[in-house]
């Protein structure tokens, strides 16, 4: 039996179209909830399962890492403990929840799938803490299931070559699915009409990682601040997605940008769909906007995703927002032969696990 992992919203969502594809073929599986994402849980609730197994009382404010990781551990092990028909453990991506199972799994000698596996920014503390806990997952896993064929390399610099397939990401048929499956909520149409009415248009800009936080982030906030004030710009509107461990952002960024809450995944499907772009320290919307055929700005000075750079849809710009605003604006159309995060993911992957 699969046991299928997941405990944030990144995860969450990857993982929808596999369990779909689960379901379709009639594969025997259980899923599990970490709750590292709790409060995200119910904007999920109609695509995801009812999770056979739910972590308790994971998450307290200011905890450390280590006390995060201990928690997810201990019940982990008490659920592997009970379940012993469990052989196949899939985990996503490179979250405390993932590397948490992915260990705990090793200790019961489980066969540990990993999903999005071999990406790499060659620095261990950008970022903090996921570059480790993908690298370390790595030498746990049995399964390596890549992205493209620079994770598949970056595994093979490490020696890690059995049990490695490319079979691209399942982002590329989530994202296809929202966009073929879903209306656009009221409020996001609301929000896009009235920028359509001023014959302007939007910028998404979504950033929390914990590497920019403090004085960084103060220039990141700095620059978006300018940019809504700039006669260049006067037909750009900046819609800002704000992050629970960020409030102050509320105070420091001005009027004139467009301050949202967190959105669900169909709201932000849809409101990447219809942008000009994005700016973003996030792992997961530099691969969306390759997705919806959008350019994007990331502030950090590495990145684990370069295709997304090397494709010509995003650009590495550390703190240096203002001087790049044109590269998202610019209308040369990006084209590839195909998406370097590949199509048809999950059917992909369901035909590898029948050779097991």
């Amino acid at each position: 039996m699969y046991l299928i992992c997941y405990g944030t919203r990144p995860e969450m969502i990857k993982m929808i179209p596999l369990i779909n594809k689960f379901k379709e073929r009639n594969i025997n599986f259980k899923t599990l909830f970490s709750g590292q994402h709790l409060n995200l849980f119910n904007d999920f609730k109609q695509y995801l399962p009812n999770p056979g197994f739910v972590l308790e009382n994971i998450m307290e404010h200011g905890q450390s890492l280590n006390k995060l990781s201990s928690k997810i551990m201990v019940q982990v092990d008490n659920i592997l403990e009970k379940e012993r028909e469990i052989t196949y453990i899939i985990i996503q991506g490179d979250t405390t929840t993932a590397y948490t199972i992915a260990l705990a799994g090793f200790h019961y000698k489980k066969q540990i799938v990993h999903l999005e596996a071999g990406l790499r920014t060659h620095d261990k503390y950008s970022p903090f803490p996921e570059e480790m806990n993908r690298s370390l997952i790595s030498k746990i896993a049995n399964i390596h299931l890549c992205p493209t064929n620079i994770a598949v390399d970056n595994l093979e610099r490490e020696n890690i070559k059995d049990g490695v397939y490319n079979v691209g990401n399942t982002i590329v048929d989530v994202f296809d699915y929202m966009i073929k499956t879903t209306n656009i909520p009221e409020n996001i149409n609301e929000i896009i009409e009235k920028i359509r009415i001023e014959k302007a248009r939007y910028i998404i800009i979504t950033l929390h990682r914990r590497e920019n936080r403090g004085e960084k982030m103060g220039k990141l906030w700095e620059q978006l601040n300018a940019i809504t004030v700039s006669e260049k710009y006067k037909t750009i509107r900046l819609i800002y997605i704000t992050h629970p461990a960020l409030p102050e952002s509320r105070e420091i960024l001005n009027k004139n940008i467009i301050l949202l809450d967190p959105l669900d995944y169909v709201s932000m499907v849809h409101l990447i769909y219809n942008s000009s772009g994005m700016i973003t320290d996030s792992g997961g919307l530099q691969e969306e906007a390759v997705c919806a055929n959008k350019k994007v700005l990331v502030c950090r000075d590495t990145t684990e995703r370069p295709e997304t750079i090397e494709s010509g849809y995003g650009k590495l710009v550390d703190t240096e927002i203002i001087e790049n605003v044109d590269f998202l604006l610019s209308e040369t159309s990006v084209e590839f032969s195909e998406n370097p995060y590949g199509k048809n993911v999950c059917e992909k992957i369901v035909n590898i696990f029948n050779i097991f």
